[in-house]
């Protein structure tokens, strides 16, 4: 059966103890918090609404007036892939929970019907460093493989830039 709930809700407690242990990530953490919140309420939506066969129609784009420049995209969280696992260490299983619930045959179809639902778990992915390898050191390794008695920061060489996004150092 396919629910996103408890799995979303177990990363948003780990993301919680966290940003209460680590004030320099609190900000940071509290926002990503959030926004897995509205992704596991959009989800649950989308999905109570392909069960009923109620999935609204897509609508037609129609792109931006000619002429207008468009604004470069914001981005408040950090980009690189796997970035939460460096931050919340508590999350790594969880990444490899959602890989295998994206496997699932239900999930898979219901992926197929909805392609909004891709765009919303795309960046809670990027975010677990689900389906993404690091190149770090001229080798290839999962960003959470690294060994407990040496900090993740300066395993992965991932640091907390000054405009709050995550870089290789």
């Amino acid at each position: 059966m396919l629910n996103f709930t408890p799995l979303l809700t177990r990363i948003q407690a780990a993301i919680a103890v966290v940003a209460a242990r680590e004030q320099t990530l609190t900000v940071l953490l509290v926002a990503v918090w959030g926004r897995i919140g509205r992704i596991c309420t959009r989800l649950e939506r989308l999905i109570a609404l392909w069960r009923a066969g109620k999935l609204p129609k897509a609508r037609i784009y129609r792109g931006r007036v000619a002429g207008t420049p468009a604004a470069p995209p914001v981005r408040i969280l950090p980009s690189v892939p796997g970035w939460l696992l460096v931050a919340v260490r508590e999350a790594v299983p969880f990444g490899n929970r959602l890989e295998d619930l994206l496997t699932e045959a239900e999930c898979a179809a219901f992926l197929a019907a909805v392609p909004h639902a891709r765009r919303l778990l795309r960046p809670l992915c990027r975010m677990l460093g689900v389906g993404v390898k690091a190149q770090v050191a001229g080798r290839v390794r999962t960003v959470w493989q690294a060994p407990k008695s040496v900090p993740v920061v300066a395993q992965t060489g991932l640091v907390l830039g000054p405009d709050g996004r995550m870089m290789y150092v």
